[in-house]
């Protein structure tokens, strides 16, 4: 409720932040906001090329490019609102250095941005699901608590790197390597159905194993989530974030001044 109301309070410019952001991106962009769709459509194309060509791998009895589409989409989403957020302070530092406002609208406007692609590349998570008559259960509605539960853990490291990245740099190139091992802890390429156990507890240790993995179980499978589990994880989550922002806002007051 803390963040809420910080931002309540400067709702004005946390609007304009995003509008900024995302006409930036797409700025003397030919094709706009359909870059949104086409980074997760080229990644499904390449995984379903190699996993049918190269590596034929059987994922399920729903086609392959439905497989990848829908764990790359929550994936983008993590992966586009870190590596920006990660360094909205220092590039912002002229702003941070002269006025006062929330330093969370920075790291906040990106992730909002990615959010606006996500929503604009499940448009063709739709059209897949269509023409490959995938039925669709009332489980599907699973989605939704799980992605309000990948904003949450989003905004949390997002708080984390961004603020720590103030003060030691190091912090933007190791995110990148971070990244690329939360790719391949995540299941986007694999199901972790035929995985033992031992490494699916590893795996789990990752928040975005429980979430991608379930995402797309809801949807082309119809199975719901085991609710024990999703209220582990979610309580997991939500003390993640509570320390990140208590960490975040504890330094904030530093940051014109290391920046």
């Amino acid at each position: 409720m803390k963040l809420v109301n910080r931002l309540y309070e400067y709702r004005d410019l946390f609007y304009i932040y995003i509008w900024r952001e995302f006409t930036v991106r797409y700025k003397n962009s030919i094709i706009g906001i359909l870059w949104a769709i086409i980074q997760p459509l080229l990644l499904m194309c390449l995984f379903t090329f190699i996993f049918t060509f190269i590596l034929d791998v059987n994922f399920g009895d729903y086609p392959k490019v439905v497989f990848f589409y829908a764990a790359l989409l929550p994936w983008t989403f993590f992966s586009s609102s870190l590596n920006y957020s990660v360094f909205s302070l220092v590039n912002n530092y002229d702003l941070i250095t002269k006025i006062y406002f929330p330093r969370e609208i920075l790291p906040l406007s990106g992730i909002t941005v990615a959010l606006i692609d996500f929503l604009i590349a499940s448009l063709l998570y739709v059209v897949l699901l269509i023409v490959f008559k995938i039925h669709i259960n009332s489980n599907a509605l699973w989605v939704i608590p799980l992605m309000l539960l990948l904003i949450v853990f989003t905004v949390s490291i997002s708080f984390l790197f961004s603020c720590v990245n103030v003060y030691y740099r190091d912090v933007g190139l190791l995110t990148r390597f971070i990244i690329q091992i939360l790719f391949f802890a995540s299941p986007i390429i694999y199901s972790i159905d035929k995985i033992s156990m031992k490494i699916k507890i590893i795996l789990f240790l990752n928040p975005l194993t429980f979430i991608i993995e379930n995402m797309r179980r809801c949807v082309l499978e119809g199975r719901g989530v085991v609710l024990w589990q999703f209220l582990l994880v979610s309580c997991i989550v939500i003390v993640f974030y509570h320390y990140c922002y208590k960490l975040f806002i504890r330094i904030e007051r530093n940051f014109a001044d290391v920046i």
